[in-house]
């Protein structure tokens, strides 16, 4: 496969999040596929990263992955991708905020014979539960708060 071809098939993967196209899963997804940004142990396949992204679509209402910037190279692609979505439902402990985030992501894919067979994702979560409200880092550039006695 080209570069090109690689590198459409991950921006398509984006079709499975942002559209909820399971169709896309079952066409891009191979059987065996890893999602290493899912817990240890977690199913694997086009059904199980389908699954992931209807949860993340339950969680944040009108939640969008878009890419800002891809390339690829032999078998691999990388997305960077900017994530937006307002909290609806309890994520990763925290309780539903109703409050909208903007986050930063990078994600890779492995593509061989025209299906995603490996993920791995960072994802800027520190930022994410400042955001929410459930991490205090302060924002650069803004002022520090006066100590208190």
């Amino acid at each position: 496969m080209t570069d090109e071809e690689v590198r459409q098939i991950a921006v398509d993967m984006g079709k499975i999040f942002n559209d909820g196209d399971d169709e896309v899963a079952k066409r891009l997804v191979h059987p065996d596929f890893i999602d290493y940004e899912a817990p240890e142990g977690s199913p694997r396949g086009p059904e199980a990263y389908a699954n992931t992204a209807r949860w993340m679509r339950s969680v944040w209402e009108g939640a969008r992955w878009e890419i800002v910037d891809s390339f690829a190279k032999g078998d691999k692609a990388t997305l960077r991708v900017i994530f937006t979505g307002r909290q609806v439902t309890d994520f990763m402990g925290v309780p539903a905020t109703g409050k909208s985030v903007r986050v930063q992501h990078i994600h890779i894919y492995r593509v061989t014979d025209g299906q995603v067979h490996e993920h791995w994702a960072v994802r800027d979560d520190l930022e994410l539960f400042r955001q929410l409200g459930a991490w205090d880092k302060p924002l650069m550039g803004a002022p520090k708060p006066a100590p208190t006695a």
